[in-house]
């Protein structure tokens, strides 16, 4: 899973919701990581592979914290939805355990 996920440019929603954290409307947002994007592409990178200063040149509002949010597995992390982050799978692992102990007592 996490070698699937390595593709730098799945961060671009992190981008995106980073720049909204700033204060950049969404739909500006958007329109500022699909150029990132874009770039990214022409050049056969990714996003994770931009600088900071790479980043400046499409928003005055990237800052040196971006390099947190272009870190898949942090990525990952954020989302406390049930899913693939690790305390989300810790959590579903824990209720499954529970869950066949709950039934192996029930069938002695």
């Amino acid at each position: 899973m996490a070698r699937a996920a390595s593709d730098g440019m799945l961060l671009a929603t992190d981008l995106a919701e980073y720049l909204v954290t700033k204060g950049v409307p969404f739909r500006e947002a958007h329109d500022v990581v699909g150029a990132i994007v874009q770039r990214a592409l022409a050049e056969g990178r990714s996003i994770g592979d931009l600088s900071v200063e790479d980043l400046r040149a499409f928003s005055d509002r990237f800052d040196t914290d971006v390099t947190d949010v272009l870190d898949v597995r942090r990525s990952v992390d954020r989302r406390d939805a049930p899913g693939p982050s690790a305390p989300s799978v810790d959590s579903q692992l824990s209720h499954l355990d529970a869950s066949l102990k709950q039934i192996r007592d029930a069938l002695g």
